[in-house]
């Protein structure tokens, strides 16, 4: 989703640029998202996903509430915005409500344009631009397979 967005994944130890970048958290790291983006000097988000399914439909508020709001990268301070994929949210659930009072913004993959809104909240957090902003619902799935064409799949292997 994020390469499909126009950021480049780069390794997490290093990073030789810091803007318009994401990394994905391995097994071995001390992990507190499945992703981070920065986006611009000092404006960066956490992804994490998390698959609740009919089970606790509360259990992803402590995905949101661990995140830090802030990342110290070298000598700079990145506000960091949150955001939660999950699967479902449960009928009745206060979890978006939640989220919302420490400052996250949780997603559910089982809406039908998620990546939309994904987009719309990196937007509304960080100020990104992107075709998808705006598009109609019904030219979204075809957009996605075609820009899917053209990630480098086996970067993730």
């Amino acid at each position: 989703m994020l390469s499909i967005l126009g950021f480049e994944m780069v390794s997490s130890e290093q990073p030789e640029r810091l803007e318009r970048v994401f990394w994905l958290s391995s097994r071995g790291e001390r992990r507190e998202s499945d992703a981070t983006l920065l986006y611009e000097a000092g404006k960066g988000v956490r992804f994490d996903i998390g698959f609740i399914g009919r089970g606790n439909p509360e259990i992803s508020l402590d995905k949101v509430s661990r995140f830090e709001r802030e990342l110290q990268l070298g000598r700079s301070r990145w506000y960091m915005a949150t955001i939660i994929l999950v699967d479902r949210i449960g009928r009745g659930s206060r979890i978006a409500r939640l989220a919302q009072e420490i400052g996250g913004t949780i997603i559910q993959m089982s809406m039908g344009y998620w990546p939309q809104q994904v987009v719309q909240v990196l937007h509304r957090e960080i100020g990104f631009k992107h075709e998808l902003l705006t598009m109609d619902e019904g030219q979204i799935a075809a957009y996605l397979k075609s820009r899917l064409q053209e990630v480098p799949l086996q970067d993730f292997i």
